[in-house]
Parts: structure tokens; C-alpha cells; sequence
């Protein structure tokens, strides 16, 4: 009997710690995925990097608008992958939101592929 008791106060003492310290363990919780974000937002910067660096002749080939149209993409898919869900969650549903995201990469794709079309 004292230890059905013990147990049950066990029991209700681990939930009502968990209930105390959820917010403690959201904030963990959203630190941990900003930190997670930001690590694979300079990942995509460092593999940009390291793929300007091994192919400087194909980036020197390509024309001022193509330039300025993979430099403008690569910005807005680093902005939309840090600060877009938040702002854009009202408007988009999660699946406009990859789908936009999936746009830009297209784009960047195409400008590479329409360089290397020979005239």
C-alpha cells in the first residue's frame, strides 16, 4: 500500500515538474532549432564558397544579370530559410513555403544550365 502511494507521488511529482518547466524546456527547445538553422544556413554559404573557389572560370563566363540573378536567389533562399517561415506563416501554408523555396533553387539551377548553352 505505501508503495502503490510512493509511486503514485512519484508519479504526479515528475508531471508537475514537467508541467513547470515547459517553458524552460520551449525555450531550449527553440534555442536549440535557431542553432541548428544557423548551422545549416553557413554550410549552404560555406559549400557556395567552396564551389566559387573551384570553378572561378565558370563565374567569370557568366553574364552581369546571371551574376546578379544567382547572387540575388542564393540571398533570398539564406533570408527565407532564417527569418521567412515567421513572416511569411500567415500568408503561406507550409507547403507554399518550400514550394518557394524550391522556385529559387530552380532558378539558380536554370541560370547555370542556360549559361553553358552554347549560342
Amino acid at each position: 500500500m505505501q508503495t502503490g502511494i510512493r509511486n503514485g507521488i512519484i508519479i504526479a511529482a515528475i508531471a508537475a515538474l514537467g508541467v513547470v518547466w515547459q517553458r524552460g524546456f520551449d525555450a531550449i527547445a527553440i534555442g536549440a532549432s535557431q542553432i541548428i538553422t544557423v548551422l545549416f544556413v553557413a554550410a549552404l554559404i560555406g559549400f557556395g564558397y567552396t564551389y566559387f573557389r573551384q570553378n572561378r572560370l565558370a563565374w567569370l563566363v557568366l553574364k552581369p544579370w546571371q551574376r546578379i540573378t544567382i547572387i540575388v536567389c542564393g540571398l533570398a533562399i539564406a533570408f527565407l530559410l532564417i527569418a521567412g517561415w515567421p513572416l511569411l506563416a500567415d500568408r503561406l501554408t507550409p507547403l507554399g513555403y518550400f514550394a518557394l523555396l524550391a522556385a529559387l533553387v530552380l532558378v539558380i539551377i536554370w541560370v547555370v544550365r542556360e549559361s553553358r548553352r552554347f549560342p
